[in-house]
């Protein structure tokens, strides 16, 4: 009888020492099969943003631009420093004028790799450049658009638009970008003596331009007609001469055509 007794009593506490938790451990988290338990720690923990463009001095730009761009450029900040995404969406050259374009979401990560991860570059560099930006209202919606110039893989623009809530965005190579306007008039070079001159608008989730004008040599163009020269000075002194603000990563002015 006491034998059983024993007996019992052994296997009662082996029972309630399995099933009590460690009081030093942790519980870890359910792992696939196959592999090692991961700590709650480690499951709850998210890699901390990677801030590709270190060199942005936000309270520079603070000081140096009206309070209401920098309260729209603080709208694209979190995509900046890589806590938020935006929707990469077509535009006048970054995917096909029929609509042959997939839109996905992307971070500055995305951005880094379209300039530097598709060529066997042999050392690139770990951030990206930024040259300049400027927030201006250039599709004419009533809220600012944030456009970047970096000098990456021989200078781009990134163009970011904001809709209800979303960030939008698309790239521009310089040479198709060129002399903005605050009215979202930009000019694209098609060489020596060869420019084109472009209204940028923003509707059906995507970028859109219309060409306004041309003048290759001394032939020119505006909608679709052919003018005189004097015609095109004229028009062109009245449409080209409010270029947007530009500023430096440091929150400095640019001078114009710098």
């Amino acid at each position: 009888m006491k034998m059983r007794t024993m007996i019992a009593l052994a296997a009662s506490l082996l029972l309630t020492a399995c099933a009590a938790p460690a009081e030093d451990g942790e519980e870890a988290a359910p792992a696939a099969d196959g592999e090692a338990p991961v700590s709650q720690e480690e499951a709850d923990t998210v890699p901390e943003p990677r801030n590709l463009l270190p060199g942005l001095d936000v309270s520079g730009l603070e000081a140096s631009m009206p309070e209401a761009d920098f309260a729209a450029f603080q709208a694209y900040l979190p995509v900046l420093t890589g806590e938020e995404t935006f929707r990469w969406v077509a535009g006048p050259y970054d995917g096909a004028s029929d609509g042959d374009w997939e839109p996905f979401d992307a971070d500055m990560a995305a951005v880094y790799d379209r300039f530097w991860g598709h060529d066997d570059v042999e050392d690139p560099p770990g951030t990206l450049t930024l040259d300049r930006l400027a927030v201006a209202d250039i599709v004419g919606d009533a809220e600012p658009e944030l456009v970047l110039l970096f000098q990456d893989r021989a200078y781009n623009y990134l163009v970011f638009h904001r809709e209800d809530g979303v960030n939008y965005g698309t790239s521009f190579y310089i040479r198709w970008f060129e002399s903005l306007q605050e009215t979202g008039i930009y000019m694209g070079s098609g060489g020596a003596d060869v420019s084109y001159y472009h209204q940028l608008f923003f509707h059906d989730g995507r970028f859109w331009d219309e060409q306004l004008g041309e003048k290759i040599g001394d032939n020119c163009e505006l909608n679709g007609r052919e003018v005189s020269e004097a015609e095109f000075d004229a028009w062109y002194a009245a449409n080209m001469t409010s270029d947007v603000t530009w500023y430096a990563p440091d929150g400095a002015v640019i001078p114009e055509n710098m």
